[in-house]
């Protein structure tokens, strides 16, 4: 069995509102090469995309610059960089005498790409918390559900594996686009934040007060059919795109109604939920289809409320919210999606 013993968050870059970015947005819309109606519907696909109070934490130092792809993997760099030291200090903290190593480094982001990766930044901090025999490995291109996946790898391991640590970097900001007039590039620049999010996973529940057992993880896949709801395009850097709206709600209610038929017996007598929030209205209508009370989404419409979309980070910041209210002996759901098309469900029980 393999324990979730402590989950460390770290959003990154300033915080920005609704309010105040929607001004941005409109003034960068209409310097678009657009007619008079093609810009009318786009702003209203933007202002539709803001409605409400939300913030995000941005790294990018100016929305309305349109950065070279040099100056964009530098604040990649600089982020991750500022990621992994925050987070690597909460983990040395909470592991004092307890960890002599960590056996594996298992990373993830989608937003960016490193070499030396994520996993090696981290081992270098860590220092002697990391020994050259340690496993370090790098995931990339999975999209929102990368956290689970590496999870679901550190599952895999064998018990000689003791100790584990998940990191998950993200930062969408690098790849805003303000040249481009393309409605699912915009809604990527409305819907996600910068932030990152690291687990310790161990065989032992009682290194820490919390203790999740990590009793399911059900990984489920429609490659064959969804592979282009997400994807990257490209201009002089990745951008966010997908297939148009209507397709991609519809389809990715019907994935994940799918995905979970097959854990029903469990998922629905558990009232708490970590959902990934890929949005307020595709979360809200996810919840409707599987019957999933309102008051089990509140903390994933608070943390994007609060954060927006994290991409693979945002599921631990809400398992961490949820877990400190969540009673001893009780299950907490795990829930996200991503590229591929990918559904990952989980259940995870709070021993400690």
């Amino acid at each position: 069995m393999r324990y979730i013993n402590e989950i460390f968050t770290a959003p990154l870059g300033k915080a920005i509102d609704n309010r105040t970015l929607l001004p941005i947005f409109e003034m960068l819309i209409s310097n678009l090469r657009l007619s008079s109606g093609q810009q009318d519907e786009l702003l209203n696909f933007v202002r539709y995309n803001l409605v409400g109070e939300r913030t995000r934490n941005m790294l990018l130092p100016d929305v309305t610059v349109h950065y070279s792809f040099k100056d964009r993997a530098a604040i990649f760099e600089t982020g991750a960089e500022q990621a992994v030291n925050a987070l690597a200090n909460q983990i040395v903290a909470a592991t004092h005498e307890k960890v002599k190593r960590f056996d594996a480094l298992l990373c993830t982001t989608s937003t960016g790409n490193l070499m030396p990766g994520l996993s090696y930044r981290l081992a270098k901090t860590l220092g002697g918390l990391v020994d050259r025999n340690s496993m370090l490995i790098d995931l990339a291109n999975v999209g929102c559900t990368g956290s689970l996946k590496a999870l679901n790898v550190a599952r895999s391991l064998d018990d000689s594996f003791k100790n584990i640590l998940v990191l998950a970097v993200e930062i969408p900001s690098t790849l805003v686009d303000v040249k481009c007039s393309r409605q699912d590039v915009w809604q990527g620049h409305c819907t996600f934040g910068d932030g990152a999010a690291a687990m310790w996973v161990s065989t032992d529940p009682k290194l820490r007060s919390m203790a999740l057992a990590l009793e399911e993880l059900h990984y489920c896949h429609e490659a064959a059919a969804g592979a282009n709801l997400i994807r990257w395009d490209y201009h002089d850097y990745y951008r966010f795109a997908m297939e148009d709206n209507a397709t991609f709600e519809r389809d990715v209610r019907k994935y994940v109604t799918a995905a979970l038929q097959d854990t029903a017996e469990g998922w629905r007598s558990e009232p708490r939920w970590a959902i990934h929030p890929a949005g307020i209205s595709l979360l809200v209508r996810i919840g409707r289809k599987l019957g999933i009370p309102s008051d089990s989404l509140a903390p994933s419409v608070a943390h994007y409320r609060r954060h927006s979309n994290m991409s693979s980070a945002s599921i631990l910041h809400i398992l961490k919210d949820v877990a400190t209210q969540t009673p001893v002996m009780s299950a907490i759901n795990l829930l996200t999606m991503g590229a591929g098309f990918n559904v990952i469900y989980g259940r995870v029980r709070k021993e400690a």
